[in-house]
């Protein structure tokens, strides 16, 4: 069992999906995929997003979780009067103890494993706690007609057990690195690196439902977003994947762990 998020199972539903009467969405791919933008086509369908990166800003921002976070890190990750860069600004006025400068944990927990496996254990019971809420929230309101959890660690985490169905985003890795170098300034060690800290691409893929694939223009990537969206959540199955069932959360890889069938439908047959 993940230590690191909330072990608590969905309430029970009264629909065809695990929440009731709307789907959630788990979204996953390669970094630099194009998984935010697919997220943003989805919220443009009607889907009520759920920006994982943004939760876990806003836990960084509650007193109780910053002030264990900075116990942790020390105060060396404290924003200073009048920094600059996103994350880092504070007025020296404030009356409210100066927030966490998140790039300063993020070049901590990159190099140390043990620092992000403590960061996470502080940060990740808030965040799926806040998960659940929107979903809860989403589905008592009944204006979306799909949830999507938008969370890079989705599978890593056990989040997935919040979901009804899992997408992973896909494009080629050399496309991948040009679109963050230009977009980012990455170089290819900053994406190996970030890349380390997650399960590799071809076990994400292997449990995802559906693959979309993000290689070409925008037409081809509304095209592809167009088939999710009719296969997901227009219909109430998806052929040859049962509805997923809250199962026990592990920490590595491996399908009995998850309780899957295998074998595993194949790439091919999963992409979009």
């Amino acid at each position: 069992m993940d230590p690191h998020i909330d072990d608590r199972s969905p309430s029970p539903s009264t629909g065809p999906w695990k929440h009731g009467t709307i789907p959630v969405l788990g979204l996953i791919g390669g970094i630099g995929a194009g998984k935010s933008l697919v997220a943003a086509l989805l919220a443009g369908r009607g889907a009520a997003v759920i920006d994982a990166d943004a939760v876990g800003h806003d836990v960084l921002k509650e007193r109780a979780v910053r002030d264990q976070v900075v116990a942790r890190f020390g105060e060396g990750i404290v924003a200073r009067p009048g920094a600059a860069g996103e994350g880092s600004e504070i007025s020296s006025e404030t009356p409210e103890p100066p927030p966490i400068d998140r790039r300063a944990v993020g070049a901590i927990v990159f190099a140390d494993p043990a620092a992000l496996r403590d960061l996470e254990a502080l940060v990740h019971p808030p965040m799926c706690r806040a998960f659940e809420r929107a979903i809860d929230r989403a589905v008592r309101e009944a204006r979306a007609p799909a949830v999507v959890l938008d969370a890079a660690v989705l599978l890593e985490k056990g989040w997935d057990a919040l979901c009804d169905r899992v997408v992973y985003v896909d494009a080629p890795r050399a496309q991948r690195l040009a679109r963050l170098a230009a977009q980012r300034g990455w170089t290819e060690a900053m994406l190996s690196a970030r890349e380390e800290a997650q399960w590799p691409a071809e076990e994400k893929k292997r449990r995802a439902d559906l693959i979309v694939v993000n290689d070409g223009g925008p037409d081809a990537l509304e095209a592809a977003v167009d088939g999710l969206w009719s296969t997901l959540v227009m219909s109430p199955a998806l052929p040859g994947h049962p509805p997923r069932a809250a199962q026990a959360r592990t920490r590595g890889p491996g399908p009995a762990a998850r309780g899957q069938p295998s074998p595993a439908p194949s790439e091919a047959s999963k992409r979009l």
